[in-house]
Parts: structure tokens; C-alpha cells; sequence
């Protein structure tokens, strides 16, 4: 049985009792929770709710892995720009933190073994860490934010943010469950391999770009893993930009993004 943090939860709860007395978010909040996922490991994520947001909405919501880079790379903020300046409309980000620490035993850090199906295959230890995260993302966290959270119920209103592994890891829950979401944004994904999935169930759309400067032996990668998305019926639009495995490219198209998805709306 899961375990929630009971004063983390409770602070959640209050910062969303404004939907109960029917009111307008007035400043835009980033609220941080726990969660205790089926295999006993203790997982950190967070919500952005935006100014404006009205108690009966339902707001479209993107499912973020990699979610301290939203906290630490300012994105709250451009957000709130955007929103502030009508830029786009006002929509929820779910941050599901990435755990950093080591692998004991290993070279590798958790995250990694946790987003990257490819590198689990060979490895008994690794697929049960990949399936154990991916069974907590999708059986504990999405429920978890849309009970807390004022989201839409549309498949269409859902979508999901990655960069580098957690990129990876999106294209693999494309797969997966792809009655999920539908819609991905994965930047520079790295280690995909799809080879072992046949024809999507549904329509999935990719929004996917990697750097002009990324490693050299990544130049034929990317072209070959759309190629083999589109075999599988995925519906993907990509791009290059002039830069390498960056964060702030990253930021800087997670904007664009935003406002060709969400364009602003009287």
C-alpha cells in the first residue's frame, strides 16, 4: 500500500482547496510532494499550477521526467513570462524527480537504469529497476496528480516532457501505453531502441529535436530512430537546432513548444 508523506500531501491539499470555493489562482505555486512507489523506494515530485487558473478548470497537463531540471532551471519562471504576456494559455506541469544516486555496485546512476529500456535488456537488475519505475509512473504517479490536481481527464490534454534519458524513457512509454498520452516531447534522446515493438494501438504525435553538435556518432541515430517511429505509425515532427546536449536548448524549445500547443486564448 502506498505511503504519501502526510504533511507534504496536506500542504498539496490546502495550496488546491481554492478549487472547492470556486476562485482564481492569483499567483502561480510549485508544490513539492513524496511518494512511496510499490517497491519500497522513497520518489520527490512537484506540480506547477499557474496564475489564473480557475477553480472549475481543467487544465491540460504535461507529464514531466527529469523533473528537478524544471526546478532548478528556472522554468517556472520563463512559464510564468509566457503566461503573464499572453503568450499561451495557463497549463499544469507534473515533475516527477529523477533519482541521481548510484547504482550500488554499478557505474551507473538510477536514473539511468530507470528511464533506458535498451541498456536494461542485458542486465536482470537493471529491467526490474526499469519496470519498477515504470509501473510507478503509471500506475502511481499520474493517478497521483490527477487526484490532487484540477487536470483534464482527455487523453489529448496529456502530454509528456523529456530530455536525454527521460527522453528515452518517453518514447518507450509511447510504446508501452500508448493509450497513455498523446502527445511527446522528447529532446535528444539517446539510447532508444524500439526494434522490439511492433505497430502503435493509437495515434501517438512526437515532437522530437537533438543539436547539430551532439556527439559525432549520434548523426545517424536520430534520423534512423524517427524512421523507425514512423514505421510503427508514430506521427513525428523534428528538427535540428545549432547547439549540443544542452539545457538551455532545451528550455529554449520547451517555450516554443508551449506556445504552439498552448497559444494563448481570450
Amino acid at each position: 500500500m502506498k505511503r504519501i508523506s502526510c504533511l507534504l500531501a496536506f500542504c498539496i491539499l490546502v495550496s488546491l482547496s481554492f478549487h472547492s470555493c470556486r476562485k482564481t489562482l492569483s499567483q502561480s505555486q510549485f508544490n513539492e510532494f513524496q511518494l512511496t512507489s510499490p517497491d519500497g523506494m522513497e520518489r520527490s515530485g512537484g506540480i506547477y499550477l499557474p496564475a489564473g487558473m480557475k477553480s472549475d478548470d481543467r487544465l491540460p497537463v504535461i507529464y514531466m521526467a527529469d523533473g528537478l531540471v524544471f526546478k532548478d532551471c528556472g522554468f517556472k519562471k520563463m512559464i510564468d513570462s509566457l503566461i503573464e504576456n499572453r503568450c499561451i494559455s495557463p497549463v499544469i506541469v507534473a515533475c516527477s524527480f529523477e533519482n541521481k544516486k548510484q547504482v550500488p555496485g554499478y557505474k551507473v546512476a538510477y536514473r539511468n537504469a530507470e528511464y533506458i529500456e535498451s541498456l536494461d535488456r542485458n542486465n536482470k537488475e537493471f529491467v526490474t529497476l526499469f519496470d519498477n519505475h515504470y509501473t510507478f509512473f503509471t500506475t502511481q504517479f499520474i493517478p497521483y496528480i490527477e487526484k490532487v490536481a484540477h487536470v483534464s481527464d482527455s487523453r489529448d490534454d496529456r502530454l509528456f516532457f523529456g530530455t536525454s534519458n527521460s527522453a528515452d524513457f518517453g518514447i518507450t512509454l509511447s510504446f508501452r501505453a500508448p493509450e497513455l498520452m498523446a502527445e511527446y516531447w522528447c529532446y535528444s534522446p539517446v539510447f532508444s531502441n524500439i526494434s522490439g515493438y511492433g505497430m502503435l494501438s493509437e495515434t501517438v504525435s512526437y515532437r522530437i529535436c537533438w543539436g547539430a553538435k551532439e556527439e559525432a556518432g549520434m548523426f545517424d541515430y536520430f534520423p534512423n530512430l524517427i524512421k523507425d517511429i514512423r514505421k510503427r505509425g508514430g506521427n513525428v515532427h523534428s528538427w535540428v537546432f545549432n547547439g549540443g546536449h544542452d539545457r538551455e536548448w532545451w528550455k529554449y524549445w520547451f517555450g516554443e513548444e508551449l506556445k504552439r500547443r498552448f497559444p494563448y486564448k481570450n
